[in-house]
């Protein structure tokens, strides 16, 4: 009996002869012959199942309303729960009851001078998703030498006078408020907290800054 071409089988026979080569291997020899005529089979599934992943990540991140947008410079380790808290009580402070609105915070900040921290600083500024960002003198003064943030007494209108005390030279400094302190997040002083010319979002950064300022009752 002549033997048949694999290009004459039929699909049945095809599967059939496939058996039986398969049948005559090892292990490691039916993994490697599996891996190496199938494997475009075998990662379908998984290409799928990111693809999938990544749409359901971009739905969800287009329904989020993002009410403000924090960096926070080098925050001290170990400072999950403080970031938490924060985080919880701005989200309570803000939110008008819609589900999907959220508060943004990025800890991976650095002030060094290391080129991932310059990277990292001008990928975020440029981004110009920032509303607030919270950092030590030095950093604070280098942009705002370039007018990167926008005046309080701009954003507190008549209010501004009434929380003097927390301001040195218009400089909102957070390391004044005791609810900032509580949440321990950073360890030097002063804490500047400016307003980014980039952001819109001045309600938003007023409340921010009558929570902290406000005194205690």
């Amino acid at each position: 009996m002549k033997q048949k071409y694999e290009s004459d089988m039929t699909p049945k026979e095809k599967r059939q002869a496939e058996l039986e080569k398969l049948r005559g291997m090892s292990l490691g020899e039916k993994a490697g012959y599996i891996w190496t005529y199938y494997k475009i089979w075998l990662l379908v599934p998984v290409i799928l199942i990111v693809v999938i992943w990544q749409g359901v990540q971009i739905y969800h991140n287009l329904q989020e309303e993002d009410l403000i947008s924090i960096g926070i410079v080098d925050t001290d380790m170990d400072t999950e729960a403080g970031e938490e808290a924060f985080e919880s009580d701005l989200l309570e402070l803000l939110a008008t009851g819609d589900k999907n609105e959220v508060v943004t915070l990025d800890t991976t900040i650095g002030s060094g001078d290391d080129s991932a921290s310059t990277m990292k600083r001008a990928t975020v500024l440029g981004a110009g998703t920032l509303d607030l960002m919270i950092c030590g003198e030095e950093l604070y003064d280098s942009y705002d030498a370039q007018d990167a943030f926008i005046a309080w007494q701009e954003i507190l209108g008549e209010d501004y006078g009434k929380y003097e005390s927390y301001f040195v030279d218009g400089r909102l400094d957070l390391s004044r408020s005791d609810k900032w302190n509580s949440y321990g997040l950073v360890s030097y002083e002063p804490v500047y907290a400016g307003a980014l010319t980039s952001s819109e979002n001045t309600e938003a950064l007023r409340q921010f800054a009558e929570y902290f300022l406000s005194e205690e009752e």
